[in-house]
């Protein structure tokens, strides 16, 4: 019960999740994390997360209940940006793991079938022999 007392009172605001020190390390160690992420992956997703983890720390300077009212309200349309850009992201990776069918092997295999069709008495393929007067 001491030891609850203890951190209830290292806290500036009745709204900041945790005592300010740990706080800010908890801030910085997000901040290098996402960016090193986002270094290696360069997608959107890691920068949201960086300003969901950061924008708590303004809870450390201001305490009263307007300032946090706001920062909720920010959480939770940060939360919701979010949602709608790691669904994108997860969507373009589908995408570009299973590329959309051109048409080239259907080409392919009606340019086969007509050739069939075309040396289909025995005679030379007519296409092969289009430039025979070069062999000469």
């Amino acid at each position: 019960m001491m030891v609850l007392a203890a951190e209830a009172a290292q806290l500036r605001s009745r709204f900041a999740p945790m005592p300010p020190a740990l706080h800010i390390i908890f801030c910085a160690v997000a901040t290098v994390t996402f960016l090193a992420i986002y270094l290696r992956k360069k997608t959107l997703s890691s920068i949201i997360w960086l300003l969901i983890c950061d924008a708590t720390l303004i809870l450390q300077l201001f305490g009263d209940s307007l300032t946090a009212a706001a920062v909720g309200i920010c959480e939770i349309v940060l939360f919701i940006v979010l949602w709608k850009v790691s669904r994108d992201e997860k969507k373009s990776a589908r995408a570009s793991e299973n590329p959309p069918d051109d048409g080239r092997e259907d080409i392919a295999k009606l340019v086969k079938a007509e050739r069939k069709k075309i040396n289909a008495d025995g005679s030379d393929d007519v296409i092969s022999n289009a430039f025979e007067d070069d062999k000469l």
